[in-house]
């Protein structure tokens, strides 16, 4: 199927009625639901993308993962998948302007509509992170602003998408750049590890422009803007807008920093140093997180050291010098067991032992859902009313009795495992080449989503494969994937 589709075409069930816009990545179009009871924003991805077979799996398995996310300032994505060979995206239909047009016909904007603006985007990229979710292609494109009687609202767009177009792996095709440069974090375009201060880096640059009326590191072609990214200091944006005070440099010195150890911990924190330096308050450089993170291996260490053993001391009368009693702690991640509670219990059951929850429901596989966002577990069951049978975890503090669980190194698994652990084929890219799930034993899944990492673990005994035309494993290995990684 082409991109290129006319008024009246049926795309997944959606009714095409016309064209909305179209970019490096495909075609945008308003359309119908099928029910016809509301207009959605339809995104036809061009042939390229789809024909890339490890790039259309990992957007199914994002595109679920961005379904879940639910705040004021996001659009939502309602269905992705794959309709005859051309993958579609159907997101929330909002009435209004991309922030590019209005920079482009307005120029900068006055800093508290900047602000204003910016507030909500940030909120929205911090509860994404919260989720486990990066974006990855924070720009004006992305922001789309509708304007009301209390001002305008604005909502960010695209999520699950950029991950990949914007990868340091897919910035260029054989036609040139995917999207675009401007906002590229240095790490990203290292390959290095990404996280959410990539996105504070490009709303960094994002504010930069709304305020200044200029992109940060403007050059006159894409190699000398990458180049900039990496290597050249971040502008002030007083030399550029003299009426725009100088605490704002020191702002943009920190938020643009080259290493993400110098940022801003999150968008929330840039923009209001943002909103009191435009304010007339002095604003400080916060201190260098590397000392903190080196502090807390170094803690994560000691805990891990001392955990597979505590001691107990107890003292009862006498004059004998206490005596300390080893008590052996049995492992959070077992062949039948994660965080205590096992697979094949009714929901009632999980909600007693884990506290508060939420449910959702998987809308590729229908698998109703309870997150359990404070123990950082989350449970998957067959069908409403059946008992569970995929259980995953990202909590960091979750180990095998051998010390491997969210957060560990795939260096760190196969040292401990050696060849007891392999990777899966329903993991795995069709050349082989490429994993991203490893098994231990016949019911325990290794999870990663940069392939340096344990991002989750999953415990599965799966469902039969006549019900979903698929193996246990094949399941197991598709929820683990859209499961939040690990912090």
């Amino acid at each position: 199927m082409s991109t290129d589709v006319r008024a009246g075409h049926v795309v997944a069930g959606f009714r095409v009625v016309s064209m909305i816009g179209e970019g490096a990545t495909g075609t945008v179009y308003l359309a119908d639901e099928p029910t016809g009871d509301r207009k959605v924003a339809l995104k036809l991805l061009t042939p390229d993308l789809a024909r890339d077979e490890r790039f259309r799996r990992r957007f199914l398995r994002e595109t679920e993962l961005a379904a879940k996310l639910d705040h004021p300032n996001v659009v939502r994505t309602l269905a992705s998948g794959n309709e005859d060979g051309t993958l579609y995206l159907a997101m929330e239909y909002v009435e209004g302007r991309d922030l590019r047009d209005v920079l482009r016909r307005e120029g900068r904007l006055e800093p508290d509509r900047a602000v204003g603006v910016l507030t909500q985007v940030a909120a929205a990229l911090d509860t994404a992170h919260d989720a486990g979710l990066v974006h990855r292609d924070v720009k004006p494109a992305n922001v789309l602003i509708s304007t009301r009687r209390d001002g305008d609202r604005a909502y960010v767009c695209d999520f699950g998408l950029a991950r990949h177009i914007s990868s340091a792996s897919s910035l260029t095709t054989d036609s040139g750049f995917v999207g675009t440069i401007d906002y590229v974090p240095p790490e990203q375009v290292e390959g290095g590890q990404i996280d959410g201060r990539a996105d504070v880096y490009s709303l960094g640059c994002v504010l930069f422009e709304c305020l200044a009326g200029t992109r940060p590191f403007d050059r006159d072609s894409e190699l000398a803007v990458v180049f900039a990214h990496l290597n050249e200091p971040p502008p002030r944006p007083s030399e550029i807008r003299p009426h725009l005070p100088k605490a704002l440099d020191t702002v943009f010195e920190v938020a643009l920093a080259k290493s993400p150890d110098d940022r801003y911990s999150s968008c929330a924190e840039l923009i209001e140093a943002a909103r009191a330096a435009l304010a007339g308050k002095t604003v400080t450089r916060p201190r260098r997180r590397r000392r903190r993170y080196l502090a807390a291996g170094a803690v994560a260490l000691l805990v891990a050291a001392g955990a597979a053993t505590i001691g107990v001391v107890v003292t009862r009368g006498g004059s004998s010098s206490p005596k300390a009693t080893a008590v052996q702690r049995p492992p959070e991640i077992t062949q039948t067991s994660i965080a205590g509670a096992r697979l094949g219990r009714p929901a009632r059951y999980y909600k007693k032992r884990f506290g508060g929850w939420r449910a959702a429901e998987l809308t590729q596989t229908h698998y109703p859902t309870l997150a359990f966002q404070q123990r950082e577990v989350a449970v998957y069951f067959p069908a409403k009313g059946k008992p569970a049978h995929i259980l995953t975890t990202w909590n960091r503090t979750n180990k095998t009795a051998q010390g491997i669980g969210p957060c560990s190194t795939l260096a760190q698994m196969r040292k401990v495992y050696g060849n007891r652990v392999t990777a899966t084929w329903a993991g795995s890219s069709p050349n082989g080449k490429v994993h991203w799930s490893w098994a231990l034993g016949r019911n325990l899944l290794f999870m990663t989503q940069d392939r340096k990492t344990i991002a989750d673990v999953v415990l599965y005994e799966g469902v039969p494969v006549e019900k979903h035309g698929g193996s246990p494993q094949d399941y197991a290995n598709y929820v683990g994937a859209v499961e939040t990684a690990c912090k």
